[in-house]
């Protein structure tokens, strides 16, 4: 199967039958023990309880434990976040342990980053380090000093530091973005794009097909050329060797 396959479904059909559109993803659903979902719920833009819950709902058979983790930011305490979103109203629900959990409390792990463009380290809560499964759940919007935000950005939401504006924005977004994607590596990017669901396993792919569904040209977003020649190649050869199946 294409590494850099791309799954677009209607969000209906994703939310009725999670199982099936994972699996054409080419994730495989497995026993584990922990399942970390990181939905941006201190961000701009927050995926839909309807998403959240079926990504939930898809893992629940196979996970010991299941952990919605998401860190503060400048704007949103995650406790507040999850009881005004509706996320706390999933306890009890699902037939597997279920944790929201504030991940800027969480034990931090250092990680060196390969080739770093702007941080030599990246602070990880333990968590994210330690997880059998890590799922990155965005939705998609704009930006206006990235451009847009989505899979690779929602990753910079795993960063514990508080104060993420004022210590990592001066260095410039796209270059944090980039030196992050170096290290963490979702095993499924899940986007909600409102009436569509986009899913793949490379958030670089994922953030190529939902730069299409803004209108904007993927070649002239800074952190996806980076993320691209990390990789060993340019953004114009990976895009030639994607494939996307809409469902």
């Amino acid at each position: 199967m294409c590494a850099n396959l791309v799954i677009v479904c209607n969000t209906d059909d994703f939310v009725s039958n999670p199982h099936r559109i994972i699996t054409e993803a080419s994730l495989p659903l497995n026993r584990c023990g922990l399942v970390l979902v990181k939905p941006n719920i201190c961000g701009l833009y927050h995926p839909s309880i309807r998403v959240l819950s079926a990504v939930i709902q898809c893992f629940e058979e196979y996970a010991e434990e299941i952990v919605i983790g998401e860190t503060e930011s400048m704007i949103h305490d995650p406790e507040v976040q999850f009881k005004r979103l509706g996320v706390k109203d999933l306890l009890g629900k699902f037939k597997t342990r279920l944790r929201m959990v504030d991940l800027s409390e969480d034990r931090v792990v250092r990680i060196k980053v390969p080739r770093p463009h702007v941080l030599n380290e990246i602070e990880l809560p333990e968590t994210c380090v330690r997880c059998d499964v890590l799922i990155n759940l965005s939705r998609v919007g704009t930006h206006s000093t990235t451009k847009m935000t989505n899979a690779l950005k929602n990753l910079f939401g795993l960063l514990p530091e508080r104060r993420k504006y004022s210590v990592y924005h001066p260095l410039g977004m796209d270059n944090v973005i980039a030196d992050i994607a170096q290290i963490v590596r979702p095993d499924l990017n899940i986007t909600d794009a409102g009436n569509s669901v986009i899913i793949g396993k490379d958030a670089l792919a994922v953030d190529i097909v939902v730069s299409k569904f803004l209108g904007l040209d993927p070649l002239e977003i800074k952190h996806l050329r980076l993320a691209s020649e990390d990789k060993g190649e340019t953004l114009e050869n990976l895009m030639k060797k994607m494939k996307t199946i809409y469902l």
